[in-house]
């Protein structure tokens, strides 16, 4: 057995004491860190507090002018911050980043919704004049149909000598018009010089625009308005003065032919010298026009009861233009002053009531009853002498 030298009690003790004042310094180390970290939590906490407390000062300022919010996305109203609890002790750091980044989401979505605001702001700006074509004219279309005498392909320009006579009518097309040839919608480049068009036209400062443009060069359906001249029976043929074209239309019946009339029901006695109707037809093999429906508007004889408003009016005449409110068509009214009480009040915006007879060529008022008296318009009414 190996015995122990004299020295070895004494470096075991050296070596004890050597461990016991490590102790000390260990001890030193630990509370110097514990300490530390202590000071660095409440320090993380007053900085984060800090810095929500700059951002709710920011984001009252901002709110402090108007903005206009997006009706279609949910925004936070103006002036209200997010409500952050108190935190825990335990927790106090977590609770500070968690009011932090509340904050900053409140701050993201106030800044989207300016941006949606200020989109829609732009958007209800008018059409731009260098990209867009200016908006239709105001007012109701007037219908001319005619011979297209010439056209510029190029400055979208057209000339139409009207049926029936008349002055030509120089009319212009743009991006806003709709142009048909045969019920095929095309451009300018489908209008040729020679071809019957009918134009929708409307006033565009001083010039007249086509709202829609429709070429007929081929058999169809068409419709066909205006005043019966004859009628013959034993052909089964008809014969009426057309309203647009200022032409007498022959055509045929058969016992397929609807008839109505707008008081109701009619029928083919109905169609005779003198009526108003309105046909719907089609050409046959045999080259002749074939109804397949007859619409009767008036017929001699027949009373009728009209109310609306008057458009025109012409004292020296006696005739008066209204618009009725159930068909919203205009009809000419011929009426005796001397039997109304109220002439005087009769004027271009009057809301009338009329019972008038057709008598074949006009229609004259032996009733007429002003319901409520309108203002004078200039340029519409003319006065007696």
């Amino acid at each position: 057995m190996r015995q122990m030298d004299a020295g070895t009690p004494a470096r075991i003790q050296l070596s004890a004491e050597a461990r016991l004042a490590a102790v000390p310094e260990s001890c030193e180390s630990l509370q110097f860190e514990s300490t530390r970290m202590k000071s660095f939590v409440p320090k993380t906490i007053v900085g984060n507090l800090l810095l929500a407390f700059i951002l709710s000062i920011t984001l009252a300022a901002q709110d402090s002018a108007p903005v206009q919010e997006n009706p279609g996305q949910a925004s936070q109203p103006g002036g209200v911050a997010t409500k952050t609890e108190n935190p825990a002790p335990s927790n106090a750091a977590g609770g500070a980043a968690n009011g932090v980044a509340s904050t900053i989401v409140t701050a993201a979505s106030k800044a989207a919704t300016r941006s949606s605001a200020s989109d829609t702001s732009t958007d209800d700006n008018p059409y731009d004049p260098l990209l867009e074509p200016p908006p239709l004219p105001k007012g109701k279309p007037t219908l001319i149909g005619g011979i297209a005498t010439s056209v510029d392909q190029v400055r979208y320009r057209l000339t139409v000598a009207p049926f029936g006579g008349g002055p030509k009518v120089k009319l212009f097309v743009d991006e806003r018009s709709h142009i048909y040839r045969n019920g095929t919608e095309t451009t300018v480049l489908g209008i040729h010089k020679g071809d019957r068009v009918y134009a929708d036209t409307m006033l565009d400062g001083s010039r007249v625009f086509a709202k829609n443009v429709r070429v007929i060069t081929e058999p169809s359906i068409a419709e066909v308005r205006g005043q019966v001249v004859a009628t013959n029976p034993e052909k089964g043929t008809i014969r009426v003065q057309d309203q647009l074209s200022a032409r007498p239309v022959t055509f045929a019946v058969s016992p397929g032919t609807k008839y109505s009339s707008i008081k109701g029901t009619a029928s083919s006695g109905d169609v005779q010298p003198g009526s108003l109707i309105d046909v719907q037809f089609a050409r046959n093999r045999s080259n002749r026009d074939l109804a397949q429906e007859i619409i009767v508007l008036a017929k001699p004889g027949d009373d009728y009861i009209f109310s609306g408003t008057v458009t025109h009016l012409d004292m020296r005449t006696s005739t008066l233009a209204l618009e009725n409110s159930t068909d919203k068509e205009t009809y000419e009214l011929h009426f005796d002053p001397a039997k109304m009480e109220d002439a005087h009040k009769l004027k271009v915006g009057s809301e009338v009531t009329a019972h008038a007879t057709f008598d074949g060529k006009q229609y004259k008022a032996s009733n007429l009853r002003i319901e409520k008296p309108g203002a004078e318009e200039g340029g519409e009414q003319s006065k007696a002498q």
